[in-house]
């Protein structure tokens, strides 16, 4: 099967300084060079159509091993910058054989099923309206002067919005393609005037996704999908768990907000180090040379090269411990402090609120002198990278996983206060229209774990709660998981534990997966 990926640097050409809809620059590359090996272990014919900014970056300069090129897609800058879903309608445009069209956020970790590839017309999903997209369809037909006749005749029925999500997208019938590619095409030049009345990235939706549904409908095709479910336009779960690679998970899209969101970036960049340290290597040398700073600025602090940090990073996986924690010189090159008080916003906070706060922040100051204060940034890194292998050593063979051994970290600390100050600074984060967030009291006191980090955090504010305490008491000294269960079930009522003995052996390995999360807790590996 021919599979094939489309990259436009829509007008944009400078990509190390555009985001591309990511958290940051580095982040798309990082995508692009993951989703790229990934695909090439189990399909030679892999090839890339671009246009010549992505060209020079993903091939001259990164060395991406696609078996063939076909820079063709700047004949596109005309168009707008946010018609993104357009190269992807070129490429399937110019295929003249059965193929397999797979998005840069896309990664794979087995050969997709023959019988999916050998079907006529293949997708990801089949994806639900929800009323985010019949918001734009509605803005859509109050400005645009021109929809295909598929579409007009759908909206007519009356029935709900529905489409395929593009993940994947090809098959074996190039004439429905070709017909596809046209009245897309069509769709988009009858309304290039009407562009600035709508929003544009939006529209993308409707002449990609939507349009296909529609003229399957129309000549009644079977559409074979690669998940079954069909899944609301913004609910799709769990497509950037990382941690679940590759036993459990072997697909992942980072579609919509994942691109954005802080954890599952790290995740997927983390993915790269660990499976192509050479690629990641290459990526943060990219930006060094070129003076551009990286969003995970433990890099911007390094002045090595691109092959001592491989072979540091190789060495770092043979012995976590490569590194000792006692380096005072080096460690007052780092600074952990973290303005919590701009993170709150500007919210009014009433006189017990105000108090609080004072108290909760003066105390991870007082953390921050005395407890980090002989942390290296080059200690924390090596935690991290090692930590990348805690949850595939744990999980992958559940057979045996009674018998591993995890315990406590080393280096977290938990305080107390009246109220979650951690969750209220993360919603705050995310809350990108300024709503009102909620700030939580509890009169038993909230607990708040706090990690020092080698990135731009600083360190991190994670609310735990009373079992995350007791499974963090009883790792202080190491534990086979099957003692932490046994240790644990004088908590519970002995009765309840042995009617839902599923439930209480997947809230705590909720717990244990928490605990590695934020590095509270880490495997022992022999």
């Amino acid at each position: 099967m021919r599979i094939i990926q489309s990259a436009w640097a829509c007008n944009k050409p400078d990509l190390l300084r555009n985001n591309s809809g990511w958290l940051s620059p580095e982040y798309n590359l990082m995508s692009w060079t993951l989703s790229c090996l990934q695909l090439k272990q189990y399909y030679p014919e892999l090839v890339l159509y671009c246009d010549s900014a992505y060209r020079k970056l993903l091939i001259d300069t990164l060395e991406l091993p696609y078996s063939d090129v076909v820079c063709n897609l700047d004949i596109l800058n005309k168009y707008h910058p946010q018609l993104w879903a357009l190269p992807k309608i070129h490429s399937y445009s110019k295929q003249e054989k059965p193929f397999l069209h797979v998005d840069g956020d896309v990664f794979i970790w087995k050969k997709f099923e023959d019988s999916l590839l050998s079907s006529e017309l293949v997708t990801q999903n089949k994806e639900a309206a929800t009323d985010y997209y019949e918001k734009i369809m509605i803005s859509l037909e109050s400005a645009l002067n021109y929809f295909p006749d598929e579409i007009q005749k759908e909206r007519k029925s009356s029935k709900p919005i529905l489409a395929y999500n593009a993940g994947i997208f090809g098959g074996s019938d190039i004439s429905f393609f070709k017909e596809y590619t046209s009245k897309a095409f069509e769709f988009v030049n009858k309304n290039i005037l009407n562009l600035s009345k709508i929003n544009v990235s939006g529209f993308n939706i409707f002449f990609e996704q939507y349009l296909f549904y529609c003229l399957a409908r129309k000549y009644n095709k079977k559409v074979n999908v690669l998940l079954s479910e069909t899944i609301g336009d913004n609910q799709y779960k769990g497509f950037g768990d990382f941690a679940r690679v590759p036993y459990e998970k072997q697909y992942l899209h980072l579609l919509g907000n994942y691109k954005k969101n802080e954890f599952v970036c790290k995740q997927m960049a983390a993915r790269l180090r660990q499976d192509y340290p050479e690629y990641y290597y290459r990526i943060i040398d990219l930006f060094k040379k070129n003076k551009v700073i990286l969003y995970h600025d433990y890099y911007n602090l390094e002045s090595t090269t691109k092959d001592f940090l491989v072979q540091r990073y190789i060495r770092l996986n043979h012995n976590a411990v490569a590194v000792e924690k006692q380096e005072a010189v080096k460690a007052l090159s780092f600074d952990f402090k973290r303005d919590l008080r701009k993170e709150i916003g500007n919210i009014i906070l009433n006189k017990e609120q105000f108090i609080d706060f004072e108290i909760f922040n003066s105390r991870i100051n007082s953390i921050i002198k005395i407890d980090f204060l002989f942390i290296s940034k080059d200690y924390l890194y090596a935690r991290d990278c090692f930590a990348n292998f805690y949850f595939q050593y744990l999980f992958e063979d559940k057979s045996d996983i009674y018998n591993k051994k995890i315990v406590r970290g080393d280096d977290y600390r938990i305080i107390k206060s009246d109220f979650n100050w951690s969750s209220f600074i993360e919603k705050q984060k995310d809350n990108k229209l300024h709503e009102s967030v909620k700030l939580e009291k509890s009169g038993a006191g909230i607990s708040t774990l706090i990690i020092p980090e080698c990135d731009q955090n600083k360190f991190s504010l994670t609310y735990i709660d009373e079992l995350d305490l007791v499974i963090l008491e009883i790792l202080k000294t190491e534990k086979t998981i099957r003692e932490l269960f046994d240790a644990l079930e004088e908590y519970f009522d002995t009765d309840e534990l042995f009617k839902i003995p599923a439930e209480f052996e997947n809230l705590i390995f909720g717990r244990i997966k928490l605990g590695i999360h934020v590095k509270s807790i880490k495997a022992i590996i022999d």
